[in-house]
């Protein structure tokens, strides 16, 4: 789709560290402070949010979403680039994305998505990647393209772990510590309480503890002797408890699981791509695939021109049908290629790229502007079976074609002036139909008027020449 200019912007913050709401709240709070001169309005949503039916993934207690309005659109760059330095100087571990505000046309089109995913597979499925190893792939891609990923967040976690030896010397089966532990932890619900539209759980546990109080001050009963008497030791005995840093989200795809480092808004997606794939050489325990824009638009660019390609052999098959002759529908589908570079030429030009709405506007050009020539060389054909001359032919032809030909291409372009001295939303998404249009209306035209009867010429005259000879 085309860029739609806009002053609105939303950023994405994963704090990437284990926080409490509060203190997300604090750090949110700081940075809008900080970004206050820079715009006019802003509004937060700090971590969970409470929606009945949400269609995004759901936040956590370390993510943030800011929504940011500038004065003028061009202030957009900037913003970016002091947010960028902003958290680079403070929480250089946070992970930061920007994404349009969401027009309507970027709720019916997806424009959100990375430019380039490089997707990491581990070859050892069992074995889980650490933090590590992923934190130097992130590394070692921009080090060597200069292009920094929006890599994978991570939450710090504590690993509880169940000595089933310690279980089976003292006795104590598995789901007692199990429950034990629930208790504690205050995840042993055992019923719900329902008044009207009210629900109410109703919890199994003690006071709010932390870990350690947890583990230490739970005790479960043991057999202690022979006679039976029953004894009380700390949890501790048969939980030990790890500190351990994991993957906040698992990623997969047809594949499998993945480590994702996502690239928006790059230019160097081939030179990526190369970095990474030397960069799994050196170590042999990755396999790697590419995603993303990059890949979904080229595809797109394809297809649209394989279907040119197979509109362009159904057009010729019928012209030559309709003029009996395997050379004219040549003459007319000439237009084509000078209709299409006229109007890339003028998209590079204004500096407008190839996409959704400037392809439909060319196919709708050439659709127009060929019209014309075809109705020009029949009009030729008619004329010298009426026994014009070939050049008496092409002259009149040209005089009773003139006004139609100027009348359709006039029209057009001038229903397209007024999309581009416009700046609506609308408007700007329509631009690159209406310059590719405008382009090729004009080059179109030209060609009906003088390429393509000199062409006619050219190809008859010959032929014209021999007959007279014969006479």
């Amino acid at each position: 789709m085309p860029d739609i200019s806009q002053n609105e912007l939303l950023v994405n913050i994963e704090w990437n560290s284990t926080i409490h709401v509060e203190e997300n709240k604090e750090r949110t709070v700081a940075l809008l402070d900080f970004l206050d001169k820079q715009i006019i309005e802003h509004l937060a949503l700090v971590a969970r949010q409470q929606y009945v039916l949400n269609r995004d993934k759901e936040q956590t207690s370390s993510e943030t979403q800011v929504y940011l309005k500038t004065p003028r659109k061009k202030d957009i760059p900037g913003i970016k680039k002091t947010i960028n330095t902003y958290f680079s100087d403070r929480y250089p571990e946070a992970i930061v994305s920007f994404t349009p505000a969401g027009t309507i046309f970027e709720k019916i089109f997806t424009t959100g998505d990375p430019d380039l995913t490089v997707e990491y597979y581990a070859k050892n499925r069992s074995e889980a990647p650490d933090a590590l190893s992923i934190r130097r792939l992130e590394k070692d891609i921009q080090q060597a393209t200069g292009e920094t990923p929006v890599g994978v967040s991570f939450q710090k976690q504590l690993n509880l772990q169940i000595d089933r030896e310690k279980l089976l010397l003292y006795k104590v089966s598995y789901d007692e510590v199990y429950q034990a532990l629930k208790t504690g932890f205050r995840e042993n619900e055992f019923a719900l309480l329902r008044s009207y539209q009210q629900y109410l759980p109703i919890v199994l546990g003690n006071e709010n503890q932390n870990v350690r109080e947890v583990i230490d001050n739970i005790l479960i009963d043991v057999s202690g002797n022979e006679s039976g008497t029953r004894l009380q030791i700390p949890l501790s005995v048969f939980v030990s408890v790890t500190p351990a840093e994991d993957l906040k989200t698992i990623v997969a795809g047809k594949n499998g699981e993945y480590i994702p480092l996502n690239f928006y808004t790059t230019d160097k997606p081939q030179k990526i791509m190369q970095a990474a794939k030397q960069n799994i050489e050196k170590e042999n325990r990755w396999e790697i695939d590419f995603s993303g824009n990059f890949f979904s638009n080229r595809k797109m660019i394809g297809e649209l021109f394989v279907i040119l390609l197979i509109s362009i052999l159904l057009m010729y098959f019928i012209l030559a049908a309709q003029f009996e002759s395997f050379i004219q529908p040549l003459i007319v589908l000439l237009e084509i290629p000078i209709d299409i570079a006229a109007a890339l030429g003028l998209l590079i030009v204004l500096g407008h790229s190839l996409n959704l709405m400037s392809a439909i506007g060319i196919v709708i050009t050439c659709g127009i502007i060929i019209n014309d020539s075809i109705l020009k060389v029949d009009m030729m054909n008619q004329l010298r079976r009426e026994g014009y001359l070939l050049m008496d032919a092409i002259h009149e032809a040209g005089r009773r074609r003139l006004k139609a030909i100027l009348m359709t291409s006039l029209t057009s372009i001038v229903c397209m002036l007024p999309l581009l001295f416009s700046s609506d939303m609308g408007s700007e998404l329509e631009k690159p139909l209406a310059i590719a249009a405008i382009g090729g209306m004009f080059i179109g035209t030209l060609v009906s008027l003088f390429v393509v009867p000199l062409v006619y010429w050219r190809i008859y005259k010959i032929h014209e020449l021999q007959i007279t000879n014969y006479e």
